[in-house]
């Protein structure tokens, strides 16, 4: 049973076909991609997008695209930064106020950021993952320090702030702040100790011959 499911399961990473990404609609796609297994969900989710806030954010992204991907200048889209995206997404989209949800170990990262932010003209709230000062012990946790996610996500709430910007928050800590903050989220810095905070550089050193079993475990 457990095969069969993950048989027909969407695996679009897998998929040779790639029809969603060209205009020839005839092409035959496996069983398992989503747009035939799921095709029901198609028009339920259009209606969706249709919502207010959800409208807000699509053509705020929109915007931003047109002006990342200009036909008339397709060098410059090299040229745009994270940081840059974020504050034109901002911009189009009317926001001042925004918060930042740091890590107490990328303090310095989000100072820089703040001071960006700043200045080009947005107002800035920033909230540390060690805010509270909670006693692990009370938590039943034993260290030193207890980060805080649920309360820098209720902070920003009150604050109301417009945009969330995450910096290098834990794996899991990240979940309950998105689960509990009110504002739209985005991330900026991911966290990994190993890679300096480019994560993405474990996917690309796994198909290096010399790096390739530290995640591809042979068997015994």
């Amino acid at each position: 049973m457990v095969s069969k499911m993950v048989e027909h399961s969407p695996q679009c990473v897998k998929c040779n076909v790639l029809r969603c990404s060209v205009a020839e609609k005839d092409r035959r796609v496996p069983s398992s991609c989503p747009t035939v297994r799921y095709a029901d969900l198609i028009e339920a989710t259009k209606e969706k997008y249709h919502l207010p806030e959800n409208e807000a954010v699509i053509r705020g992204w929109h915007g931003l695209m047109s002006k990342i991907l200009d036909p008339e200048k397709s060098r410059e889209k090299f040229s745009w930064t994270r940081v840059d995206e974020i504050m034109e997404y901002a911009a189009i989209r009317g926001m001042k106020r925004l918060g930042i949800a740091t890590c107490y170990a990328l303090l310095f990262e989000s100072k820089l950021l703040s001071d960006i932010l700043e200045a080009n003209g947005f107002e800035v709230v920033s909230i540390c993952c060690l805010c509270g000062e909670v006693n692990p012990q009370d938590m039943g946790l034993g260290g030193n320090v207890f980060c805080n996610p649920i309360l820098q996500a209720e902070v920003l709430n009150c604050e109301k702030t417009e945009l969330n910007i995450m910096v290098g928050l834990c794996v899991g800590h990240d979940i309950l702040f998105l689960r509990h903050c009110k504002g739209e989220t985005t991330p900026l810095i991911v966290k990994d100790r190993a890679l300096g905070h480019n994560p993405v550089a474990a996917l690309y050193t796994s198909q290096n011959s010399f790096y390739n079993d530290r995640f591809i475990r042979k068997p015994e």
